[in-house]
Parts: C-alpha cells; structure tokens; sequence
C-alpha cells in the first residue's frame, strides 16, 4: 500500500483542505477520495494533484500550514 495526500480538493468553505489516502495506486487514492467526498456532501474535483508520501524514511508532511 502507499500513501497520498490531496489537498486542492473543493471544501465547504473557502479555507485549505488536505486529505491522506491510503491505496495501492494514484487511480485507487483518486476513487476513494471521491466517494469520501460524495460521503461528506461534497463534490469531487475533476483535477486533483496527488502527492505519494514515502514510507522509507521518518519525516513530518505538513500540509496546510496557514499560509494563503
């Protein structure tokens, strides 16, 4: 399994979203993302960037940190 972030996918207000998926490729985090949102009310994003996070070292992501 891998792990991706998404975080230009539209949210309820207009503030910085993130998500973390976990799925064995891009084209199963970006499904799953989806039907996550749908879940949530809201509506998938044609173009979403994902971004794999690597599991061979230690490290902090962040992934919004305030700065618009």
């Amino acid at each position: 399994m891998k792990v991706f972030t998404c975080t230009d996918f539209e949210g309820h207000y207009p503030v910085g979203v993130s998500a973390v998926i976990v799925a064995s490729d891009a084209m199963e985090a970006r499904t799953l993302l989806d039907k996550e949102l749908v879940k949530h009310g809201l509506r998938p994003k044609v173009i979403s960037t994902f971004q794999e996070i690597s599991l061979d070292r230690s490290a902090a992501i962040i992934l919004q940190d305030g700065d618009y």
